[in-house]
């Protein structure tokens, strides 16, 4: 216990790259989100995450490392809640459909190992994976740390965002993003001013309770532009793969 205080205070005060991050949301309210994870390479942090089993994270493959600090129970990472657990990711699986060349982020999706089993707390606890896909209209809720102002180079809160954004149709999905969204996507979202942005890649989206999807793409310009959603790894087509991949490692 005593070293893992140590090693937490020596991360307190960490840079933040720009990854995706929420746009004009506003503060979770603390532990409210004990699934969500950060992923740190030395004192940035790279991507966020989901606790889906006691040593078992899921993020995004286009979020590139495979050997992170994982910080969960967090909700301010400048100061010390009291509520932290820190573990280090001992190897990933990415999916093996996942092309980083292809540049289309289909199948885009890794898991992470823990090195050591998790602790479930009040503010650390797996989030379930889906039963049944989402229906269009099902309002959700994304989560994470960084810019609020839409740009690459923005303001990065301290504190943990939460933002809730509608599920939108197929139809709305290929027409925002033409020849680009595959079956195993989906689109939240689309509502001037309110998105994930730059930074939160591999962070939940949770509706009803369960992770039906990962931060995955959106808009090349500012994010949160009217009629522009974000694009989500569509969860409920890998449960599947996902129970395997644990299972067989």
């Amino acid at each position: 216990m005593g070293s893992s205080i140590f090693l937490l205070l020596c991360l307190i005060g960490l840079s933040q790259a720009a990854t995706e991050k929420i746009y004009n949301g506003t503060e979770c309210l603390p532990n409210s989100q004990p699934w969500q994870v950060g992923l740190f390479e030395g004192t940035s942090l790279r991507c966020g995450g989901v606790l889906i089993d006691r040593r078992w994270v899921l993020t995004a493959a286009h979020c590139s490392g495979s050997r992170y600090w994982v910080r969960l129970g967090e909700h301010s990472l400048s100061q010390l809640d009291w509520t932290e657990q820190i573990r280090h990711s001992r190897f990933s699986v990415t999916h093996p459909g996942y092309r980083r060349a292809l540049r289309n982020h289909d199948h885009d999706l890794r898991l992470l190992r823990l090195g050591a089993p998790v602790l479930f707390t009040r503010s650390v606890r797996p989030l379930p994976l889906p039963r049944t896909c989402v229906a269009p209209g099902t309002e959700c809720l994304i989560s994470g740390w960084g810019t609020t102002n839409g740009t690459w180079t923005g303001q990065f809160p301290d504190r943990l965002q939460c933002l809730n954004l509608p599920i939108i149709s197929d139809a709305d999905c290929h027409a925002a993003f033409p020849g680009r969204i595959t079956a195993n996507m989906l689109c939240a979202g689309g509502i001037a001013g309110q998105d994930a942005c730059q930074g939160d890649s591999g962070g939940p989206l949770v509706c009803g309770g369960a992770l039906q999807g990962l931060v995955s793409w959106g808009s090349v310009g500012p994010c949160g532009q009217g009629g522009i959603p974000g694009v989500y790894t569509k969860i409920c087509k890998y449960v599947d793969w996902i129970r395997m991949t644990m299972r067989n490692n």
